[in-house]
């Protein structure tokens, strides 16, 4: 259990080292192309239905009289808008990035409770482009800070308080805090940050109706003189450019805070709630799509805050696995050890929350993951500490996404720009019809590319063993693909899930050596300011080498200082081995090949005479060996391996009723 002095909600600081010690890089202003959808939209919470009300405004008759504002510089002011306001309130942000130019526009107003009757805006984007693609032509040039000051609020008779408003916020390096002071305005002592990049990450939004709460009992409980600020606080920024986009509130009280409450949020770099795959964290990617012939078990974990004003009793993380491939069913509910006794205002961390593992049936499903926060007082019914995470098992997909898309990284994603992105699938399992074997085959790559691609643009698919990647190193020096292919983008696959085909001239899918490999995706864009976005899922933080990118000075990083780029829509199409059309059981085996390792000399015995065509392939798909043969039936033919280096090879058989290729490992 950890004590924390103030509540922040969802607080923690971006670094160029992420918690598992791997680069990563920041990213640069983008355009609004996707609204971030795993942060839910809000609910209003069971145990807070019989709050008092202390003080509220809901901006039903614009900024009221006695509130101030003191903006840096002056002409960074917050906006009213409302039905009689020009834009009015069914207008959100109007900057150069909100989407407002788009086709069909997405500068979309917050969608509070009260919004019909108006709602405050700091318009960051506007205040600094006025709607232009040139940065700092607006009425009020970043870097700013925009101060929305509220009269003096009198809390005597209330020791327990609650902060409670309703707001949707975009961000690019940009702070959303609540400052308070107890003496009138002349000082401000505390201040709370709401919805941080732990939660919300650069170049992603809330929901639009999103609930900040924060328990303030400590900071203004029982005060005469209260004064809050609502602060967008511009002035973090980075080296690519100035905090920017919006902050829109409505619908603020003051209130009593409920008694039995919990609220998940993140602890010492670690997510208010996460996923561990098999029993590595660390480095072993989080597949938001499994592939059934890659199964491996699974932990939960999360931190909550007693919220509450009650100490809590045998707290504990529940997780609810529901499959919902048909009519929702409850699988199983995991629980975590928990913590005995939780004092109001103490957290109850991963360390204390971590469930047992549950391993995924090897079999076709989609599932949604229900993290709840419980206690003896709160019941899994009853409880407001609630999220949701979509999963699936997929008999043909592997993918880090979990079907959310809440953005687009790209090649104009970073500066400089981004030359390559990758992921890490583990393919250790070999293709389970073909036992014995140690391959697997891959049909394909399904990649969502963003609306805003150049449609002539070129892209190389590319596979690469893992072994000896390093950041910011990359590849070993002399690090060949396993396997390489080039397309030429067109008008059709650009804003789609384009599908690109990796089976060879004859329709044989891609054979590798059942391993993990880096698959690399080379961007070469061709029209003038030509880009290539690709879309991201920043549900979880991805670890180690799940997703990597290179950027155009050479160097490799893990993704950016905030959840950009997380689980990237790289699809993978795992396919199946087929057998030769009319073969029949008795002759998958119709060979045998031995030593196997070898050090040169290599033999084959065929069970049955016939003609045959064989083929050593290195990893790059270079043929270095192609022989015809006429054997007689259980005649054994041979050939030298020694000339070639080390390593894996491909070995192709094809005959009047046999198309098989094996592995070769050379010694």
């Amino acid at each position: 259990m950890k004590k924390t002095a103030i509540l922040f909600l969802s607080l923690t600081a971006a670094m160029a080292v992420n918690a598992q010690g791997v680069p990563q890089v920041e990213p640069t202003i983008e355009p609004n192309e996707a609204p971030v959808k795993h942060v839910k939209r809000a609910t209003q919470n069971i145990e807070s239905s019989a709050s008092t009300t202390v003080w509220s405004e809901d901006f039903a008759n614009g900024i009221p009289a006695d509130w101030s504002q003191n903006g840096t510089p002056t002409t960074a002011q917050w906006e009213y808008r409302g039905p009689s306001t020009t834009p009015s309130n069914a207008s959100g942000s109007r900057g150069y990035y909100s989407g407002i130019n788009n086709a069909t526009p997405s500068n979309s107003p917050i969608a509070s409770t009260t919004a019909a009757n108006g709602f405050m805006i700091f318009d960051s984007d506007y205040l600094d482009n006025g709607n232009t693609a040139n940065a700092g032509s607006g009425l009020a040039p970043a870097p700013h800070v925009g101060r929305l000051i509220t009269d003096t609020i009198d809390c005597t008779n209330y020791s327990n308080l609650e902060l409670k408003f309703e707001m949707y916020a975009r961000r690019f390096y940009a702070d959303w805090l609540v400052a308070f002071s107890i003496d009138g305005g002349a000082t401000y002592t505390d201040t709370i940050e709401f919805y941080s990049d732990a939660t919300v990450p650069v170049n992603g939004a809330t929901a639009d109706n999103a609930i900040a709460q924060a328990n303030v009992s400590s900071i203004i409980g029982g005060q005469s003189q209260v004064v809050m600020q609502f602060i967008f606080d511009g002035t973090p920024g980075n080296t690519n450019g100035n905090g920017y986009y919006f902050w829109m509130i409505d619908d603020i009280e003051l209130r009593t805070p409920p008694a039995n409450q919990f609220t998940f949020t993140a602890w010492n770099g670690a997510p208010p709630q996460d996923m561990i795959y098999n029993n590595n964290g660390g480095e072993y990617p989080k597949y938001g799509i499994m592939n059934v012939n890659q199964i491996v078990p699974v932990n939960f974990d999360g931190n909550f805050i007693n919220y509450g004003t009650q100490t809590q009793t045998n707290a504990t993380l529940e997780v609810e696995i529901w499959d919902v491939t048909g009519t929702p069913s409850l699988v199983t509910t995991i629980s975590a050890p928990g913590c005995a006794n939780l004092a109001s205002g103490d957290t109850c961390d991963y360390t204390n929350l971590t469930t047992p593992t549950w391993t995924p049936p090897a079999q076709e499903a989609s599932y949604l993951l229900v993290w709840k926060a419980v206690s003896d007082s709160i019941s899994s019914a009853t409880t407001t500490a609630t999220d949701t995470f979509a999963f699936y098992v997929n008999n043909t997909l592997y993918s880090p996404d979990r079907n959310v898309v809440d953005n687009y990284v790209g090649t104009n994603s970073a500066n400089p720009e981004i030359i390559a992105m990758g992921a890490m699938y583990d393919l250790t399992n070999e293709d389970p019809n073909n036992p014995g074997s140690g391959l697997i085959y891959i049909d394909g790559l399904d990649i969502m590319l963003s609306s805003l691609t150049d449609s002539t643009a070129d892209i190389e698919i590319a596979f690469y063993d893992t072994t000896g990647f390093a950041f910011n190193a990359g590849f070993p020096a002399g690090a060949t693909a396993a396997f390489r292919k080039s397309f030429t983008l067109n008008g059709s696959l650009i804003g789609t899930n384009a599908y690109f085909d990796l089976n060879d001239a004859n329709g044989n899918p891609l054979v590798l050596p059942a391993q993990p490999y880096l698959m690399i995706i080379n961007f070469f864009p061709n029209a003038s300011g030509g880009v290539i976005r690709i879309a991201n899922d920043a549900s979880f933080d991805q670890p180690g080498y799940a997703t990597v990118m290179q950027l155009a000075d050479g160097n490799w990083y893990g993704g950016f200082t905030s959840d950009v780029h997380e689980g990237t829509f790289l699809r993978l199409n795992v396919a199946e081995y087929q057998p030769g059309q009319g073969l029949e059981e008795e002759n998958f085996d119709a060979f045998t090949m031995y030593p196997n390792p070898t050090a040169g000399a290599t033999k084959m015995e065929f069970a049955e005479g016939g003609n045959y065509t064989i083929e050593v392939l290195d990893m790059t798909g270079s043929r270095v060996i192609s022989i015809e043969e006429s054997v007689n039936a259980n005649e054994t033919i041979e050939f030298d391996m020694s000339q070639y280096p080390m390593g894996v090879y491909m070995v192709n058989v094809k005959g009047d009723r046999l198309n098989k290729t094996v592995k070769l490992t050379v010694k």
